[in-house]
Parts: C-alpha cells; structure tokens; sequence
C-alpha cells in the first residue's frame, strides 16, 4: 500500500479503509492483514490515476514477456542499442521498455530531463517518453537516434513537427494503458507513420463500437474479456487508429457533446503561437493555455466553432498543472479551477 505522506489524514485513512493492502509499513511500525491474493503474479502495477482513484493491476510471466516481445519486434531493439531510460520504471511505459532493453541486454542509463548531460553522454539510439520530454530532448545533441518513440499522453502535431525536423528520425506516436500491460498500438517504424494517430494494433484485438469507445482484448490484458479503454477513437481506411478522447472527459453543454481533445488540435492548427493547451468541464468549456496569444483570440476562435464551445473559463498559465506522472487530469482541473 503507497501512501503520499503530503496527503491529507483523511485522505490517506479513505484509501486505507478502501483499499484491499496486506502490508502496511510506518515509521512505527509494521502491519500485516489478509490481503489481495496475486496468484503467480509477477509484477503489480498502478494506473495514473487521471480519472479517479489509482487502481492496481497484476501480471503473470507470460503476459510480460508478451509485451515485451511486442515492444522488441516493433522497434528492432537488439543488443546493439543504447537506450536512455527518461521515464520512472515505477511508470509502466517506463518499465515494460526498461524491460525489453535488458532482455536484448542494450546498453541502459537510467536518467531523467533534470540530467540533460547525462542523456547527451549516452547517445542513445532510441527514446521512449511522453511528448513533454520528447520536446525537451529536441533541444539535445542526440546524433544517432534511430527512432524517437512517444506514448502515454497524445503528441501534438506541433511536436511531431518539432522532433522530425530536428532529428529526421521516425516518430512514432504509441497507445497503451496499465491495464494491458503498457503497449497497444504504435506506428510502424517501416512503413507509413501517420501524425495524430497512435497506428495499427500490437499484439492485441481491438474494436471500436457506434458511440466511438475503443474496446481491447489480448494475452495480456488483465480483463480476459473485451475491456472498454474509457477511449473514443475512430479508425481510418488503413486500419489506423485515432484517439479522440476520453468518453469521462466529454463535455456536455445543453446537450451537445465536446471532445476536448478535438478542440485542442483545432487549438494547435490555428495558432502556432501556443506551447501547450487543454480543454475541460463538464456542462461548461473551460481551458489553459501557455504560449504568446492573446486570450481575446483564443476566446474569439472556440467561438467560431459554435455557440457551446464560448469559454466560461479561460486563462493564459506560464505552465499547465500536471500529477506525478506527468499527465494531465481534466477532472482535477475542473476541481481546481471551478
């Protein structure tokens, strides 16, 4: 059981009253109970938490080495590679590739964007990380990247733009969630790559219903049925999958839905001014930006799109908040600013 000593008392007793632990450590003492029983499990994960509670998961050998495989026939990884791990292993992005380069036994360093030397020493030949790190290592001498590689959040085109011109490299834009053991989809690395898209299914059987949600199901998966992702998506003639959203971040305004994430990209196509937005609310929009506009026209465009996108809340922010993970939770925005 992981306890933020930074919460609150009442906080930290909800999620001891609720969750099913079997050791409890303090700086007093320690505590023991019956608690969940994980089989032959041989990791255990939690989710970021970006739409409620963190949850945890547990996976058996075969569905590790599963993935695992997967993320080494996707990207060619062998032993030949030198690998810069900027994301946390206790992220499992960051673990299941930290995995599939031990298994090849590549070169590994682990370090962070706090630590820009270190990642320049190493030149890696392929990263993996969130597209707020990717755009951080585009400042970085990485001569001898084969392939830059993002997931976890969607890649605005403005970065793809960014990383490719930098780098001519591929960049693949990637899905995958804690609850399949990290890795989805992904674009080719031979073959088309398609900007604002997460690619084609890796590994695992996914469909997509009439209301848009993207359902999944493969060997390691922990739900052995079909598991909605809480995704919206579509798919291309190619087979190409598109994020849309999240169906909980839909907001409702007098019964008209909004995609948050569709009007972020409309954001980022019409004003190249902007580092960084994000659309939330509920029954009304609301949303942050950073970047050199003027909120006027911000305010101005989304009212272009139609009546129910007008900002009932709109500021301009030098850095938009994110959790530990470095994700963005549009629910805990709305909470932040109500």
């Amino acid at each position: 059981m992981l306890l933020n000593p930074a919460a609150t008392k009442q906080r930290n007793q909800y999620l001891l009253d609720t969750a099913d632990w079997s050791i409890f450590v303090t700086p007093e003492n320690i505590r023991n109970r019956d608690g969940a029983d994980f089989g032959d499990e041989r990791i255990v994960m939690y989710t970021s938490g970006t739409t409620g509670d963190s949850k945890l998961y547990g996976f058996q050998q075969d569905q590790i080495d599963h993935v695992v495989g997967r993320i080494i026939s996707d990207y060619q990884i062998t032993a030949n590679d030198r690998y810069a791990s900027v994301m946390p292993i206790w992220h499992a992005h960051g673990l299941l590739f930290m995995l599939a380069a031990k298994k090849v036994d590549c070169e590994i360093k682990f370090t962070n964007i706090k630590t820009p030397n270190e990642i320049e020493k190493l030149q890696p030949t392929f990263i993996s990380a969130i597209p707020d790190i990717a755009k951080f290592i585009s400042h970085l001498d990485l001569r001898h990247l084969r392939f830059i590689r993002t997931a976890s959040q969607s890649l605005p085109i403005h970065v793809y733009d960014m990383l490719k011109k930098k780098f001519n490299v591929p960049v693949l834009e990637a899905f995958g969630m804690t609850e399949s053991c990290s890795h989805c989809f992904t674009n080719p690395l031979w073959g088309e790559q398609k900007p604002g898209t997460v690619g084609l299914p890796s590994g695992i059987d996914f469909q997509i219903d009439q209301q848009h949600h993207l359902w999944i199901r493969g060997p390691a998966t922990y739900y052995r049925d079909w598991y909605d992702t809480g995704d919206l998506a579509s798919q291309d003639h190619q087979g190409y999958v598109k994020i849309l959203g999240r169906s909980v971040d839909r907001i409702n305004v007098r019964g008209y839905k909004i995609d948050p994430l569709s009007i972020e990209r409309k954001l980022y196509d019409r004003f190249d001014q902007i580092d960084e937005c994000v659309v939330f609310g509920q029954d009304r929009l609301k949303c942050l930006y950073s970047g050199s506009v003027d909120p006027a026209e911000i305010s101005q465009f989304l009212v272009s799109l139609g009546q129910n996108c007008r900002p009932r809340f709109l500021r301009c922010v030098n850095e938009i908040p994110k959790n530990s993970n470095g994700k963005i939770s549009r629910s805990l925005l709305d909470q932040q600013f109500s």
